[in-house]
């Protein structure tokens, strides 16, 4: 954003706004200089932060994984399906299952609690235009599941994902621990273009399991059944 940041105190029209869940310590990371952040508050719940988020329609929600009350998976999946355009970012002690559990859920963004202020910042600008942000071991999970669930029989109104080869390139290099500046260095683009794939396989993983999702409620609705969310994992029972 061009100009510098109001000095009275009040914020720009385009600020972006970002309602924070779980530990209140990482709205103190959002204390930005270039004033353009706008932190519509805290809640502690993860039912709180739905209602809140289906409230304020936040540009963001930075959810703390840990959160009290409801998993943190939950909440990502409500928020997808009913304020779609708030981007969820998952905040996690570390790059493990439970923070790639939260991108299959409908995050768009991980940030680790050890991050410094100015890459949680940066992560919440990039997801809001469109980017996603995976750390390593997520992107590499990402790929490898994409990969299973096309060897298995395609489901013609839901198929599983096809990822370009842009797409994979840039998951693999991810998953192998290369950071997305030395990404961009090597292909002489912008670390922008290069999280834009990342957030278009992200995008399409999220299509996939949404609509799953959807098939499996409306088959448990029509047999009388409950059933889990989303597609089967690779390597469990079909």
């Amino acid at each position: 954003m061009s100009g510098d940041p109001p000095t009275d105190g009040t914020l720009p029209d385009d600020a972006m706004t970002v309602l924070v869940a779980g530990d209140p310590l990482l709205a103190d990371a959002l204390r930005d200089p270039q004033g353009d952040v706008n932190v519509l508050g805290h809640v502690p719940t993860g039912n709180e932060a739905v209602a809140c988020v289906l409230t304020e329609l936040p540009d963001v929600l930075l959810l703390d994984v840990r959160i009290a009350d409801r998993d943190a998976r939950a909440v990502c999946r409500r928020v997808r399906e009913w304020a779609p355009a708030t981007r969820v970012v998952a905040a996690t002690p570390h790059d493990d299952e439970r923070a790639y559990t939260t991108v299959v859920a409908g995050a768009t963004g991980v940030v680790l609690l050890r991050d410094d202020d100015d890459t949680v910042i940066r992560t919440l600008r990039e997801v809001v235009r469109g980017e996603a942000v995976l750390p390593a071991r997520a992107a590499m999970r990402l790929l490898h599941d994409v990969d299973a669930w096309a060897r298995r029989s395609a489901d013609p109104i839901y198929p599983p994902p096809t990822l370009t080869a842009t797409e994979r390139e840039v998951l693999a290099r991810l998953g192998e621990g290369i950071g997305v500046a030395d990404i961009a260095a090597e292909h002489a683009v912008t670390t922008h273009l290069v999280n834009l794939h990342a957030g278009f396989a992200v995008a399409k993983l999220h299509r996939y399991v949404h609509g799953n999702e959807a098939l499996s409620r409306s088959a448990a609705d029509t047999e009388g059944t409950t059933t889990s969310d989303g597609p089967a994992r690779p390597g469990s029972a079909t």
